[in-house]
């Protein structure tokens, strides 16, 4: 079924603001299923009528937090960086920006992965959530290319995964895991092995100079 639209006003797009923001901080507490209308209608102050003439249905209301928090985490990594910065400021500045939107928000996280695990909500959300984590990928290979370093579908893909199991941790125990300190020894990694690559390509491009000019001293 398709969303209704509505006629909009200046008011009705403060409403309509409101309900997502109070809904999105409901669905984090005790779960987007175990949140009614009447909760809703309770938390934001408004007609359960008014909700209904917004969203239509519970189910639509749930799918807009959903696009919501999507666009939320798009927007945060499509940040744009100080171009040829090294791998490690640019890796810092990324999960710096990263850290301070899920402290700041952390039902982002929970409602997403959460609706993105539900065994009836998978199919309706599926290509949206494979859209946004293309996206990603693609964006997080952009800034790690920028850096010098060749990064591949793989790596990225490894990336993101990273980002995703540190904040779960987090979540569960923001006591025991501190994500900015369990990221820089990942850092000190990524550099490191950029530092190796470089060094084996500097001698892999020593020798075949080398090989050149010795092939062109025998000629001679």
């Amino acid at each position: 079924m398709a969303r209704p639209k509505v006629a909009r006003t200046k008011r009705g797009e403060r409403t309509r603001s409101h309900i997502l923001e109070v809904t999105r901080k409901l669905f984090a507490e005790p779960g987007f299923r175990g949140v009614t209308l009447d909760q809703i209608a309770e938390e934001t102050g408004t007609a359960k009528s008014s909700i209904l003439w917004h969203f239509g249905t519970k189910a639509h209301l749930r799918l807009e937090v959903l696009d919501g928090i999507i666009r939320e985490l798009e927007t945060s990594y499509r940040h744009s960086y100080p171009k040829n910065l090294s791998l490690g400021k640019k890796m810092r500045l990324l999960i710096d920006d990263y850290v301070r939107l899920m402290e700041q928000y952390p039902e982002l996280g929970t409602v997403f992965f959460g609706m993105l695990f539900d065994a009836e909500l998978i199919n309706t959300i599926r290509d949206r959530a494979k859209e946004m984590y293309r996206e990603y990928r693609e964006l997080i290979a952009h800034h790690l290319a920028d850096s010098g370093v060749p990064a591949t579908e793989h790596i990225a893909a490894a990336v993101a995964a990273l980002f995703d199991g540190v904040f779960i941790q987090w979540y569960l125990d923001p006591e025991g895991v501190d994500m900015r300190k369990v990221f820089e020894p990942v850092v000190s990694g990524l550099e490191s092995l950029y530092a190796q690559g470089s060094v084996r390509k500097t001698s892999v491009s020593k020798g075949r100079s080398k090989a050149k000019k010795a092939e062109v001293h025998h000629d001679c």
